[in-house]
């Protein structure tokens, strides 16, 4: 049965049954569903549906219970046509507004603050993803002589974004020599992404100049290191995992297990998490649609967050399929717009 097909009653009645199962977590029976409706329906009439929605596979029906439940077909049904599309609450915009007025803030405590009031209006895990060091405009870059022969490299991306790392060269510099370097890398390479400065310095390693340029040996020596890519990773900004804990869909303690496992392997959920979320607007990816078997009983509603210069920028929540779903895209929409304002204002 194709959603395009669906009567009014049996949209009524769809979206009835999930908005009924989203707020109690309990399978929804045919009395009850009758009371709530709007129009007058028997009970039996509203069974009978029930049953042809089931057979569509829009409803299961657990073993333990005579009512019904959404299958994630169900609920996708719901997203793409049935549920009301809100403006998010005022309290809602207040607690966001409140969330990104931190004065002076670093990037990392936006991102932070972004995923924490995520997670808790939601009820769910919030998350911000970072781009990763390759793809991040460079603002400025520090050179800190250590013990010899390592130096810790200080890079400040165009968004405010604090990365360091540390390296190791062969030359011996003084503090001076160090600065000069930083001085002409950061003249001539600011506002590039660090993975078009490494491929630009490649280039100069083969010209004669830098062969004869005493300072421009150093500097080709020291970003071919500090720039390199093979170390780059995106930053993660999660909040909210023991909301899990109190949701009765993961009473189960192998379920949780997998899905804490998966919370503490950075590199896989990244990986996850940039695979869920789409090139534009807001995507809403529900139980088995997602990409990884072990988050199947999950719903991700994500965005991207437009930074100029910067590329990657994502956020969004994670929770149960039985998630507001209406509350959570406009939650998503208005986090990701203020997110992207407060990093291009970092920029200025």
């Amino acid at each position: 049965m194709p959603a395009t097909a669906f009567d009014d009653r049996r949209r009524e009645i769809l979206r009835t049954l999930i908005q009924l199962h989203i707020e109690t977590g309990d399978p929804v029976g045919s009395q009850n569903l009758a009371r709530a409706l709007d129009r007058t329906l028997s009970p039996a009439t509203v069974r009978n549906i029930m049953a042809d929605l089931e057979e569509a596979g829009y409803l299961d029906h657990p073993h333990t219970s005579a009512g019904r439940v959404p299958t994630d077909d169900g609920y996708r049904v719901f997203v793409d046509s049935l549920m009301d599309r809100r403006p998010l609450p005022p309290g809602d915009a207040a607690a966001i507004a409140s969330a990104f007025s931190t004065p002076d803030a670093s990037a990392e405590r936006v991102m932070e603050n972004a995923s924490h009031v995520l997670s808790s209006l939601s009820r769910a895990v919030g998350f911000v993803l970072a781009p990763d060091i390759g793809q991040t405009s460079l603002r400025h870059i520090d050179f800190v002589p250590l013990a010899a022969p390592r130096i810790l490299v200080v890079m400040v991306s165009a968004a405010g974004l604090l990365t360091q790392k540390v390296i190791e060269i062969e030359e011996e510099l003084s503090r001076e020599d160090l600065q000069a370097c930083a001085n002409y890398l950061n003249t001539h390479f600011s506002g590039m992404t660090l993975a078009a400065i490494r491929e630009k310095l490649l280039v100069l390693m083969q010209e004669e100049e830098a062969l004869y340029h005493t300072l421009l040996k150093r500097v080709v020596a020291l970003g071919e290191r500090a720039f390199s890519l093979s170390e780059s990773e995106s930053s993660i900004y999660l909040d909210g995992t023991a909301n899990m804990l109190s949701r009765p869909e993961f009473e189960d303690l192998e379920r949780m297990r997998a899905l804490f496992r998966t919370f503490e392997e950075k590199g896989r959920l990244v990986a996850i998490l940039n695979a869920c979320i789409g090139a534009e607007g807001v995507r809403v990816l529900i139980g088995n649609e997602n990409p990884d078997p072990e988050l199947r009983d999950l719903s991700f509603v994500t965005t991207r967050c437009r930074v100029e210069g910067d590329e990657g920028w994502g956020l969004g929540v994670m929770g149960s399929t039985r998630m507001e779903y209406g509350r959570v895209v406009a939650l998503v929409e208005e986090v990701g717009r203020t997110l992207g304002r407060t990093l291009r204002g970092l920029r200025s």
